[in-house]
């Protein structure tokens, strides 16, 4: 009777972050097989090791992740890749910053991000002459020299709770859609990470089935 392989599925994130210098399948992938036992074993393959202590980073083919595998376990399987084709590891560090540094930081931040938003608004309203818009709808509905602040507190407000809606501030944490900066901020951790896995690539500095 002919032998009837397993398969088993890997599913490969693009980006992970670990704690530990020893990196196994189950820290950078997603697996499943039907066979339970032979799916644990898949999960704790070593896959490789940051050896070098100022080397933080790693990009790993899956061809790199197939060949320890097969290495480990043999080759009484079928694998099938449904995730990336390259995994970029990043080795974080035990040392955790100061509370103090983590909370001036957000300060700063938080600083800057406001004083710039103001005056981004600031030109805006010059160059678009939102004084004389203001002053003209006086004079049409209230006469000459009659302003009393409405239009400017009104127009202050709106902006304010535009950008909270804008940004979705109102909505359930359970049912909240993506904002617009956790968009961008996701788009350019995806440029970021195929920017450094072909630099890798270049430099043959990535782990592959060649190396």
């Amino acid at each position: 009777m002919e032998h009837i392989k397993s398969d088993i599925y890997i599913k490969l994130d693009a980006h992970v972050r670990v704690d530990q210098r020893e990196v196994r399948l189950k820290d950078m992938a997603s697996i499943y097989c039907t066979d339970e036992e032979l799916m644990q074993q898949v999960k704790n393959v070593p896959v490789f090791s940051f050896e070098e202590k100022d080397r933080e980073k790693e990009v790993i083919s899956i061809l790199y992740v197939y060949e320890a595998i097969y290495r480990s376990l043999g080759r009484d399987f079928q694998i099938h890749s449904i995730g990336s084709s390259d995994c970029l590891v990043d080795l974080i560090s035990g040392k955790q910053p100061s509370k103090f540094w983590s909370h001036l930081q957000v300060v700063l931040v938080s600083l800057v991000t406001f004083f710039g938003a103001a005056f981004s608004i600031m030109t805006y309203n010059e160059d678009a002459g939102v004084d004389d818009v203001f002053d003209t709808m006086y004079e049409m509905f209230l006469g000459p020299d009659s302003g009393n602040g409405v239009l400017e507190f009104t127009y202050s407000v709106g902006i304010a709770l535009g950008i909270l809606v804008f940004f979705n501030h109102f909505e359930k944490k359970g049912r909240r859609n993506p904002t617009a900066m956790e968009i961008q901020m996701d788009k350019y951790e995806e440029d970021m990470v195929d920017a450094y896995v072909k630099s890798s690539d270049r430099r043959g500095k990535s782990l592959d089935v060649e190396d």
